[in-house]
């Protein structure tokens, strides 16, 4: 038995990637480190921790799972550290050997891409373990 990471991103499409990794960690016997990187300061971790448990509740209670919300810390944190290093931190700075990470594979335009950087090109660079994209 092992652990997969989730990516648990942006609303819009984490529930339907949450449940995707559920049903593939019950399959395989495998846990859930659900990871979260606060992007705003209108999130509140009670409402992300509900919104997950109720996820889980609905899809199969029987999972085992924990739950990770990286906060921005002091404002240089704001200014210095992207989502995606914050991202790639979690994963390669863990004592945890993940089975592989689950995230989603948004698409998008030319333009969107050069001006935003990619947290699934970023985990996908590390190299460090196998990726599982869910299209959304």
């Amino acid at each position: 038995m092992g652990t997969i990471f989730v990516a648990y991103g942006q609303p819009g499409h984490r529930k339907t990637i949450l449940e995707f990794a559920i049903e593939r960690a019950v399959a395989s016997d495998d846990d859930l480190l659900i990871y979260h990187v606060q992007e705003s300061e209108d999130e509140s971790a009670q409402q992300l921790r509900e919104e997950i448990e109720q996820v889980v509740e609905q899809t199969d209670p029987s999972v085992t799972y924990t739950v990770e919300i990286n906060y921005r810390g002091e404002a240089s944190d704001q200014t210095n550290i992207s989502t995606q290093k914050r991202l790639t931190d979690a994963i390669l700075e863990s004592d945890t050997d993940y089975e592989y990470v689950v995230m989603g594979d948004v698409e998008r335009g030319a333009v969107e891409e050069l001006t935003h950087a990619s947290m699934t090109t970023a985990v996908l660079a590390t190299h460090a373990v196998p990726v599982l994209l869910v299209p959304v």
